[in-house]
């Protein structure tokens, strides 16, 4: 009995084992053939399953690769916000074009035809897509050579704003009104623009005030400093200067000098400035006067009206 038993669990244990076999057997063909199934067919050119999976993980593997290194460019302390954008920007281009390469290998495609007869695609694009081609090449160059960066405050056409993205095609520029302006890149290298920020975010502002002939110059010039002082925008560790700028016509004409690293609100701090200096002056009873004119008739013209009211 127990020969007989130990031989029908022996049977069992084979049978089930070349079931198993079987079935992996089954599996591995039946996922062989999905994977060389083709979806598309398009005269002798055909495209299967593996070909696209292995178009999507080239790139899914691109992307991950395009962040992590963007995330180690800007953990790095000792290159500042601008030159971080720049870079991760360029090795971001780079990496999208190898990752595209692979991916279109992946689906069977010859790209060396592509990379050879670059110049002639590179023609027609410069035919076809003027605008388009020359706003990427300008942003390319902006990059490069980092005339603007993010983070910059820039003026023009009377806008001042924050450089707030560098993008393939266009520039996004937040005004102090928080409109976003966006402009084709190559606008930014033909066009002229003042930088505030290029060598650095410190920008120096004055204000000019008018004040009566008979003031007192050096109190004039003490209120002049404290309003500057007392505003939390402006730098006290720069220069704050006042000075007699001119003789007006009908004032002293007066200059106050200061530096504030805060540009996006300069317009409101010029104009709390003011507001302060007016207010100090009328505590201090010193006059900013109105233009004043002196007009001169000859003694004859007074003669003539006299007779003709009587």
């Amino acid at each position: 009995n127990r020969e007989s038993l130990g031989f029908f669990i022996f049977v069992q244990h084979y049978i089930i084992m070349k079931n198993i076999s079987n079935i992996k057997e089954d599996a591995q063909y039946t996922l062989k053939e999905f994977l060389e199934y083709d979806i598309i067919s398009f005269g002798k050119h055909h495209i299967s399953v593996y070909e696209i999976i292995g178009a999507v993980l080239a790139l899914v593997i691109g992307f991950i690769v395009s962040l992590i290194l963007k995330r180690l460019i800007y953990k790095s302390k000792k290159i500042d916000e601008g030159k971080k954008y720049a870079i991760s920007q360029i090795f971001h281009y780079i990496i999208v074009f190898i990752t595209i390469s692979f991916a279109l290998r992946s689906l069977g495609v010859n790209v060396s035809p592509l990379l050879l007869g670059s110049g002639a695609i590179l023609v027609g694009i410069g035919l076809g897509l003027q605008n388009l081609f020359l706003d990427f090449i300008s942003g390319i160059i902006i990059l490069l050579d980092r005339s603007i960066k993010v983070g910059d405050i820039v003026e023009f056409d009377g806008n001042v704003g924050k450089v707030m993205e560098i993008r393939m095609r266009t520039t996004t520029v937040l005004t102090r009104d928080d409109k976003s302006l966006i402009f084709p890149n190559s606008f930014l290298t033909k066009e002229k623009l003042v930088n505030y920020s290029h060598y650095n975010s410190v920008v120096g502002f004055s204000v000019t005030v008018g004040v009566h002939y008979d003031t007192d110059l050096d109190k004039a010039f003490q209120l002049l400093k404290e309003a500057a002082l007392e505003n939390e925008f402006v730098l006290n560790n720069h220069p704050i200067i006042a000075r007699l700028e001119n003789f007006g016509e009908s004032s002293l004409d007066l200059k106050l000098i200061f530096s504030s690293d805060n540009l996006m609100r300069s317009t409101q701090i010029l104009a709390d400035i003011r507001k302060s200096i007016l207010e100090k002056f009328r505590n201090a009873g010193i006059v900013i006067p109105y233009p004043v004119r002196t007009l001169d008739f000859p003694k004859e013209f007074f003669t003539k009206q006299n007779k003709d009211i009587s």
